[in-house]
């Protein structure tokens, strides 16, 4: 086992008295200039969703697929589009943090992330924290804060952010935990979402942390199961408001796209708009795509172009970024590596993917609590 790497208990508060000495007020000059709002991702090629350098909430009730929303989110940052969802850039920096589940669990959900993404390995952009069992609420904490500080990601998925907190219905321990995080965020410019459970009566996130942490954030996000699909909405936002989406649950920990992520007719019409350009070939980059859909139904470029655009955000259509190119497939087409080709897969949208004998040791890290898939 890797030698553990010394935690900064410095990180933890530990008095609410100002420190000593004059210290300078930070006023607003109104003629100055600011960068842009970066968002990380896009719903639909159109509206900008986590936004860096803020803390966002992701909270419903139990079971009722938070963490796969997320999860969602790491998918698309690999994949370059998942559900609708596109990351801002192909390279963007994932910290994972958990705090709730044992290692053989977690190791499971980030092998059904790499097989929903159609990758063997875990990029090394790709890091995850497992701290269930690690210490008291302030250890995790310090150890939260020390992750973020050393990986400077783009984005912090922190699945747990109760056990941060040594009471959650305490309200000065409650600010004390959220400060420390949206402080955090805001110097290392990292989008921080914090995942936490909801009543069942009044979807309000449960305790003070839960009011606290809705206070502070730019952006909250509410999921809701309904059978085999959730639905994620946007109950609140500082910026522009985002659309609903939804995802479905397969064996595995794996997700996939809903029939209809917006609306089963929008789906089916352009499935059927899309599905005879794919008669001899299992996939086609952005402007053969195109030009085929123009030439089929005899349409203008523009046209062709908005009808890819809807089918990807609809569910129709499968969009996958490989270095410069973008490639195109129809919902659940599986790559069999062995041939180089594609073939149709089972209608969950999972790939046959065995990633158990692959070594993917973690020899040389700093953190013993840091994982790649594989590593014990």
């Amino acid at each position: 086992m890797n030698e553990l790497k010394r935690i900064r208990f410095d990180l933890w508060p530990r008095t609410d008295t100002p420190a000593d000495g004059p210290r300078e007020i930070p006023y607003l000059d109104l003629a100055g200039e600011d960068d842009p709002i970066d968002f990380l991702f896009t719903l639909g090629g159109r509206y900008g969703l986590i936004a860096r350098a803020n803390l966002h909430t992701l909270q419903g009730t139990k079971k009722a697929g938070k963490s796969a929303a997320g999860l969602a989110l790491i998918i698309a940052a690999l994949k370059g589009e998942f559900i609708g969802l596109t990351p801002s850039r192909a390279d963007l920096e994932i910290l994972w943090i958990d705090t709730e589940q044992d290692r053989n669990t977690l190791r499971q959900k980030a092998r059904a992330v790499l097989a929903v993404a159609g990758l063997d390995t875990m990029p090394d952009r790709v890091k995850i924290v497992a701290l269930r069992g690690y210490g008291s609420p302030a250890d995790l904490l310090a150890a939260t804060l020390q992750a973020i500080a050393d990986n400077a990601a783009d984005l912090v998925f922190l699945d747990g952010v109760v056990d941060l907190c040594p009471a959650f219905n305490d309200e000065e321990k409650s600010r004390a935990v959220v400060r420390q995080l949206e402080a955090y965020a805001e110097q290392y410019g990292a989008a921080v979402l914090g995942l936490i459970h909801t009543n069942k009566h009044d979807n309000e996130a449960r305790g003070h942390l839960g009011a606290v942490l809705q206070q502070k954030s730019a952006e909250i996000y509410q999921v809701n199961k309904d059978g085999n699909t959730a639905k994620v909405t946007q109950p609140f936002s500082r910026f522009a408001p985002v659309p609903d989406f939804s995802f479905t649950f397969a064996d595995d920990f794996k997700i996939g796209p809903a029939g209809a992520s917006a609306d089963t007719d929008q789906w089916r019409y352009y499935f059927r708009q899309f599905e005879p350009l794919f008669h001899d070939t299992a996939r086609l980059q952005s402007k053969d795509l195109v030009q085929l859909y123009m030439d089929y139904h005899l349409k203008g470029k523009r046209t062709a172009q908005e009808a890819v655009k809807s089918a990807v955000f609809f569910g129709a259509l499968d969009k996958r970024k490989e270095g410069t190119s973008v490639f195109y497939s129809l919902p659940f087409a599986v790559e069999d590596t062995d041939t180089d080709t594609f073939t149709d897969g089972e209608p969950d949208g999972t790939a046959d993917t065995d990633t158990s004998a692959q070594d993917t040791s973690t020899a040389g890290e700093d953190y013993p609590i840091l994982f790649r898939p594989g590593a014990e």
